[in-house]
């Protein structure tokens, strides 16, 4: 029985030692983030009571928003990364990047990418991947990729990691990231282009959408028995992928294209 009761009261003392280092916060998210949230918050701001020690990436993932979504951090007004270990009583505010204003070097949390945006796109946006390469943007994509092999690719490979799973997002090893939060995969293309700025660095039909080779310039001669009558009568300009072999000319698909496809890639 002395062992019972020694048992009991560790019990109680430790309970009421996790109680005694609770911490109560408050927390604001801005813009978009909001539609992230996996807790009830009616657009006000979110109070949670949590233990310690609590980075501020923990405590904002906490609530369902991935750190790749995150740009600036503000505790008590005044910029904190990501590391940083939160205290009683502070006021944090999450703000998504911004697009019109620019922030100081030192305060922003996603840092700019080191050199041509090159993405890898998770089992379930096999569309977007297509559009993107289709924009000119080397664009990894197997459907069968498991979350360790995205993980593996993305840090050996150096690429922005697109997925609608959260919690691959919040891996420490993801540090170029999109949560897209369209269903629609044309709107989710208008995303990337918005989060990354891509306007400018489009390549219309310079890729394979198959398999994201690299296209290159065809003679006709070389590939006419691979055409149909109406396709060798009415084009003269072809190119062909390498990697798969696949033939390309501007026929009435690209016509056929959604508008808004077409306004991305005409835009730059």
């Amino acid at each position: 029985m002395p062992n019972l009761y020694y048992h009991i009261h560790a019990a109680l003392t430790n309970n009421l030692n996790r109680q005694h280092h609770m911490i109560s916060l408050t927390l604001r998210f801005y813009g978009d983030l909001k539609e992230l949230l996996l807790i009830s918050h009616d657009g006000m701001p979110v109070h949670r009571r949590l233990p310690l020690p609590t980075s501020v990436k923990d405590l904002i993932e906490g609530c369902g928003v991935p750190h790749t979504e995150v740009d600036l951090v503000l505790v008590d007004r005044e910029p904190a990364s990501f590391s940083r270990l939160v205290e009683d009583g502070e006021y944090i505010s999450i703000y998504p990047p911004f697009s019109t204003i620019e922030l100081p070097s030192g305060q922003r949390l996603q840092q700019p990418l080191s050199g041509p945006a090159r993405f890898l796109a998770d089992v379930n946006l096999g569309k977007l991947a297509w559009y993107l390469r289709m924009a000119g943007f080397d664009t990894a994509y197997r459907n069968n990729a498991e979350d360790r092999e995205l993980l593996e690719q993305m840090e050996e490979e150096k690429r922005i990691l697109l997925t609608r799973d959260r919690k691959l997002l919040m891996h420490n090893a993801v540090e170029h990231g999109y949560l897209p939060r369209s269903d629609d995969p044309v709107e989710q293309l208008q995303e990337v282009f918005g989060r990354f700025h891509l306007l400018r660095e489009t390549a219309p039909f310079t890729r394979c959408p198959h398999c994201n080779g690299r296209l290159r310039q065809v003679a006709k001669e070389d590939i006419i028995d691979r055409l149909e009558p109406l396709t060798k009568r009415h084009y003269q300009t072809f190119s062909q992928c390498p990697d798969c072999g696949q033939v390309y000319w501007s026929g009435s698909h690209l016509r056929r294209l959604d508008p808004r496809i077409r306004e991305l890639l005409t835009t730059g």
